[in-house]
């Protein structure tokens, strides 16, 4: 099997989308009711669109055996806030992927839930998922235990030891970009904020791995009808729209290239980046 190319955030924002990139909307408007279940169409064959077409952003999520959607249809409300709050334009319906499927490598961020135990994915998904990071992927690892029950970041540290040998998770410091890269937010919060960090694994200056442990997907996570599912605890609908913050953050890191401390905002990362 051939080598596939090497990610890139280009893929995602090409030179087109930079002028479009990040003013962020005041509309809110009332989500798309969400079918009973979630099972979109797996790992459809992977074209470049025409190089005079504006790229669209996915938010693909890992289906692995067992319980791989703890909370369903959160990547399609993170689209739905991403087209609100900024000029991005994520594709409505995300994609869902399988680690050995051929749309793993369309596009550089991959999202993977777990609540309890992550299952042996296998010798052949594990080598995938080695390839996808060694060809610039950033893998959001989202606890949705919300940090009531460790196994799930238990099971993710054993299976970055085979993927990435060597490399630790370590706590992501409050200075980093990733705290900034659109909305500047003081805490990784979600449904919980049982923990004032995430764990990460950087590499060449960017992080190849974030774990959120405050379950993520929790605070995103709404009703056919649109109504927040779980209650975010402590902080109420103040850390819902901090966690909001947050999520689009990851996306917009994980996407973007070049991103540097002194010029964390996207539309001005990508003028940079041009000149």
């Amino acid at each position: 099997m051939p080598s596939p190319p090497r990610l890139t955030r280009r893929r995602l924002l090409t030179a087109g989308a930079a002028a479009a990139a990040a003013q962020a909307l005041p509309a809110r408007a009332a989500p798309p009711p969400l079918p009973d279940e979630l099972d979109p169409e797996l790992d459809e064959p992977y074209v470049d669109p025409p190089p005079d077409r504006l790229l669209q952003v996915d938010l693909p999520q890992l289906r692995y055996p067992g319980a791989w959607q703890p909370r369903p249809g959160v990547m399609r409300e993170l689209a739905r806030e991403l087209r609100l709050r900024t000029r991005l334009e994520p594709l409505r319906e995300p994609t869902v992927v399988t680690a050995e499927g051929p749309r793993l490598f369309a596009t550089p961020f991959l999202y993977v839930a777990g609540e309890g135990g992550l299952p042996a994915l296998g010798a052949a998904a594990e080598r995938e998922l080695a390839r996808f990071l060694d060809h610039g992927g950033t893998i959001l690892f989202d606890g949705a235990d919300g940090g009531v029950d460790l196994t799930f970041e238990r099971d993710v540290r054993a299976l970055l030891a085979r993927l990435i040998p060597g490399a630790e998770l370590a706590r992501v410091a409050a200075e980093h970009v990733l705290y900034r890269s659109f909305y500047v937010v003081d805490a990784p919060l979600g449904r919980t904020a049982t923990f004032d960090h995430v764990l990460g694994v950087e590499s060449e200056g960017r992080l190849r791995v974030i774990l959120a442990r405050n379950d993520l997907g929790g605070a995103l996570a709404r009703a056919p009808g649109g109504l927040p599912i779980y209650p975010c605890v402590p902080g109420g609908p103040d850390q819902r729209e901090r966690a909001i913050r947050f999520a689009v953050n990851i996306l917009l890191y994980a996407t973007c290239t070049d991103y540097k401390a002194d010029r964390a905002h996207v539309e001005t990362l990508l003028q940079h980046r041009r000149r």
